[in-house]
């Protein structure tokens, strides 16, 4: 599969600060010193003689999951102005892709909070990116998502699918999910001048100005880990690499 350019890489532009500024401007978020790894609690086996052992957890339904969803939605924009049924739209549209892309819920609902402030609705009139995960016509198109991304299922898949790409495309994501939501913000060729320590805050990347930790930008992936990891309910399908 053909590798993106470093501008149609680029999914988070400089429209999206405002979006992204705004949904972290009332919160200071630690980094946590590593990604964590979705499962279920183990139930301890039963002491000798005892007859009647703690029931194993159960798998929670997909109606259960959207009214999670719809739950953490809230907790953390609970100023949204969107109706109930956009919410509910955008928590349907995250379980049913995630359930259906084999991907991490909570990773998805924690990285459309950094891109959208979780807004189903979201869209960049500069660069074009539009929905909760931001995905601009290359990136849809990269990955097999008709443009323009008319549904809310189409606009979470898109940026679902182009954080698998991004896995599958390049050896330093394969391993790592804080290096995919690297490139995912600043596409691949301005994470390798990151990489090498060739930007600074004059970039206009705001991504990386936001992972070089430059005055009056909130960390970027430190912040999607942090809120994944405040959701473990929402935790479905492990996390790959650190």
């Amino acid at each position: 599969m053909a590798r993106l350019t470093p501008k149609q890489g680029r999914i988070l532009l400089i429209g999206g600060v405002a979006l992204t500024g705004a949904a972290l401007a009332t919160r200071t978020v630690s980094a946590p010193h590593r990604a964590p790894v979705a499962t279920l609690p183990t139930v301890p086996a039963p002491a000798p003689g005892e007859s009647n052992p703690a029931p194993a957890p159960s798998t929670p339904t997909r109606a259960q999951l959207i009214d999670r969803c719809m739950a953490a939605i809230y907790k953390e924009v609970p100023a949204r102005r969107l109706s109930p049924n956009a919410t509910r739209a955008l928590a349907t549209a995250l379980v049913t892709v995630c359930g259906e892309e084999s991907y991490p819920l909570d990773l998805a609902f924690a990285h459309a909070y950094a891109e959208s402030a979780l807004d189903v609705n979201a869209l960049n009139r500069s660069s074009g990116a539009a929905g909760p995960l931001q995905v601009t016509a290359v990136a849809a198109q990269q990955v097999g998502v008709a443009w323009p991304l008319t549904t809310a299922a189409a606009k979470v898949r898109g940026g679902v699918r182009y954080m698998k790409w991004l896995r599958s495309a390049y050896p330093e994501c394969a391993g790592s999910v804080r290096t995919s939501l690297r490139h995912y913000g600043m596409g691949r060729g301005n994470w390798l001048k990151f990489s090498r320590g060739e930007l600074s805050c004059s970039t206009t990347v705001s991504v990386a100005r936001a992972e070089l930790g430059c005055p009056g930008n909130r960390p970027y992936t430190s912040t999607i880990i942090a809120i994944a990891q405040r959701h473990p309910e929402l935790r479905t399908t492990s996390w790959w690499g650190s």
